[in-house]
Formats: C-alpha cells, sequence, structure tokens
C-alpha cells in the first residue's frame, strides 16, 4: 500500500480525480458542451469514494500547556470523493491542486474551546475554575502546501474562528519528512511552529484583571506571536488491503511568551493509537 506523508495525504488524494493537462480527450468524438461539462464534473467530484472508520486511544495534556493529562477514545471517519472531504481530523472541505507540487484545503472545523472543570470530552481543568469559559466556535481552516521534493513538504495554515464574541485566529507552519517508506510501513517526522493573535493568545494563555480577582492568578497578557512548537514522528502500518495502523508521538514547548504565565507549563507530550479499516 502506498504510503504519503500525513498533509501530502491529504491533500494529493484530490489529484487523482482531477483530468490532468495531458489527459486524452473525453472522446474521439467531438462531445457537446452538455457531455463534457457533466463529464468534467464526474470527474471533478470524482469516483471511486473512499471511507475510512477506526478506532484510538489518545493521551495529552488536558488543555494547551496543562501540567496534568487524560486518556481519551478517539473515534476516525474519513470520507473522500474527488476535491470533497469529511472527516475527525480536518472538517469538511475542499481540496484541489494549485499548481504542480502546490495543493490548497479550506474547510469549516469547530474549535471546543476550553473549560474551567475537568471534562472528558473537552479541554479543560479544575485547576481553572474562575478563569471563566472560552467559548467554541466554527473556524474556518485554509491550508497551503507544497511539495518541496519527494520526501519533504512544507505547510502554512490559519484557522479563524467566525462566532461574534469569540473571534481568534491560530496559525501553523510547518515541515513533514518522510523518513521511512516500505511496503508495509512509513515513518514521518514533523516539526511545526504555532502561532496567535492577541485575541487567541490570550484567551487561552493570558489572565485578565477579572480572572486575576476571581483566581488569584497574577494578571498576564502574552500579546500576539509565536506561542508554541512542536516536533512529532508518526509510524504507519498496514496489514492488509483494508485493515491499518497508526501510532503518533509529539512534542510541544511553549516559549517564554506564553510559558511565563500562570495558564502553560513549558512542555507537554501527547501520543495517540488507531486502528483502521478502509473501505
Amino acid at each position: 500500500m502506498k504510503h504519503t506523508p500525513k498533509y501530502l495525504a491529504y491533500l494529493f488524494a484530490s489529484t487523482m480525480a482531477l483530468p490532468a493537462a495531458h489527459a486524452a480527450p473525453w472522446s474521439d468524438a467531438a462531445p457537446s458542451s452538455a457531455d463534457a461539462g457533466a463529464s468534467r464534473w464526474r470527474d471533478l467530484f470524482g469516483t471511486p469514494s473512499e471511507l475510512v472508520l477506526g478506532v484510538g486511544v489518545g493521551y495529552g495534556p488536558r488543555y494547551q500547556g496543562a501540567a496534568s493529562g487524560r486518556v481519551q477514545p478517539l473515534p476516525v471517519l474519513s470520507y473522500q470523493k474527488g476535491v470533497l472531504f469529511a472527516d475527525t481530523a480536518r472538517g469538511v472541505g475542499l481540496q484541489f491542486p494549485l499548481h504542480q507540487n502546490l495543493y490548497l484545503s479550506q474547510s469549516i472545523w469547530y474549535d471546543l474551546g476550553r473549560l474551567e472543570r475537568d471534562s472528558d470530552s473537552r479541554p479543560g481543568s479544575a485547576r481553572l475554575a474562575g478563569m471563566g469559559e472560552v467559548p467554541g466556535s466554527v473556524t474556518a481552516r485554509t491550508l497551503v502546501m507544497a511539495q518541496l521534493t519527494p520526501s519533504l513538504s512544507a505547510s502554512a495554515e490559519a484557522e479563524l474562528a467566525l462566532r461574534d464574541g469569540a473571534r481568534r485566529n491560530r496559525y501553523r507552519l510547518g515541515l513533514e519528512q518522510n523518513v521511512f517508506k516500505a511496503a508495509a510501513d512509513a515513518v514521518v517526522i514533523n516539526a511545526d511552529t504555532w502561532w496567535g493573535d492577541a485575541r487567541y493568545n490570550q484567551a487561552y494563555f493570558g489572565v485578565t484583571a477579572q480572572q486575576a480577582a476571581r483566581t488569584g492568578f497574577a494578571p498576564f497578557a502574552p500579546g500576539s506571536g509565536l506561542h508554541a512548537w512542536s516536533v512529532g514522528a508518526t509510524w504507519e502500518h498496514v496489514f492488509d488491503a483494508h485493515w491499518g495502523s497508526s501510532l503518533q508521538l509529539t512534542a510541544t514547548r511553549y516559549p517564554g511568551k506564553v510559558s511565563d504565565g500562570p495558564i502553560a507549563r513549558h512542555s507537554g507530550v501527547a501520543s495517540t493509537a488507531a486502528i483502521t479499516y478502509t473501505y
């Protein structure tokens, strides 16, 4: 089974459903404009479709920068049909090539926000009692990926919150390197930097005067800019044409801009393991 780096796998599949620039004519006879349009429409939305289902388990901090962690089940769902996709990692959206070795994805997702209590389903911790809830929001996610070499890709992503009263933006710049690839196994390493505007960094790492009065935390305003960097490794293994597995380990470091405050510690580790079935 073919392996591809994570972001390339997200984006490259769509190119297989699109007509190549040097593709053969739609038919030997000149088609009518209606027939040509219908054929291009079918190619755009792809055939056949692919469905991946699975179940996994993950361990990570209770919230960004938390000292305490939790274990939780992780459902896996991914549906791909041409430029359309829907899955538990990216939301619902479109993905397509902009140019040779350059790809774009646009999707709708949901930022779960943060609670001021422990939760099994959302970020949060009882340590944050009095901080108030960071409200969740539907977000628009834009991802651009460039395949620099057959094994190295670079990507840039923006996630913009769309809810009134919860406007905050997060950005990511990353590199991904395929370090091992065989018939049944692939190992990929990645490095990312994470950035936020002033509203995002304040919501997740800052403490206002009102919050300080309720919690005893010192007021803290991190401002906009870099709030984390991370390195990770992913090992994917396929058992046969349908069954596969994935193991991922990620270490995150929070710089002084946010870790000097009372909310985030300096570093954290997260891991996930999953079994999947592809139809």
